[in-house]
């Protein structure tokens, strides 16, 4: 078992490397495929792929197929955690795993190099890793209605690529906000209204 999951590993990022990256324009024109068995009538052509109510079984075996596959929703699905697959897309420009029950993100998240958009909110996210800090091209993140109250120190070597962070329904203390921005002054950020906490 664990053998066949580094080939699969080994051949999608092999692939990766032969795929040729479309910008935001070409890929919103690009159909997004609204469950597995339809991707998998034209594999050489999933771009985006949005996975409705259950992952399948065999996920990770049909995933490697889609080699351009550069946006990916796994949305409201009780997912307690990225499928470890996930993060050997490497082509993924976008991943959006909102409204599940994920409390964590791997260090492996420094694998998907080319993601630009992260959208993690309404999940029981209680930090991120210090690995974040390779996504070098990642411009936005959203995660409100988790339960973050601070960042890894490394976030700060994306203070020239990451422009907007969605922190909105946490309750932290102004404090804690300032000490977010501290590490990021460009970016954006979106918060609630302050609360009268400690954190």
């Amino acid at each position: 078992m664990v053998k066949k999951w580094w080939i699969i590993c080994l051949c999608m990022m092999s692939m990766a490397v032969q795929a040729q990256l479309l910008d935001s324009v070409q890929l919103s024109n690009k159909p997004l495929y609204m469950s597995m068995d339809d991707a998998d009538t034209a594999v050489a052509e999933v771009y985006r792929l949005r996975i409705k109510r259950k992952l399948p079984a065999d996920f990770a075996e049909r995933v490697a197929k889609y080699t351009h596959l550069q946006e990916l929703h796994l949305v409201s699905m009780r997912l307690q955690e990225i499928p470890e697959v996930v993060y050997h897309i490497t082509t993924l420009t976008h991943l959006d795993v909102s409204n599940n029950k994920i409390e964590h993100i791997s260090p492996q998240i420094q694998y998907l190099v080319n993601l630009e958009s992260l959208i993690i909110n309404r999940n029981y996210l209680q930090g991120l890793p210090k690995e974040i800090q390779y996504l070098e091209h990642l411009t936005y993140l959203d995660m409100w209605s988790n339960m973050i109250m601070e960042f890894p120190q490394e976030i700060s070597a994306l203070e020239s690529t990451l422009k907007v962070i969605d922190m909105r329904v946490i309750n932290m203390s102004d404090a804690r906000k300032a000490a977010m921005q501290a590490l990021l002054p460009r970016t954006v950020f979106y918060f609630s209204p302050s609360c009268s906490c400690k954190y």
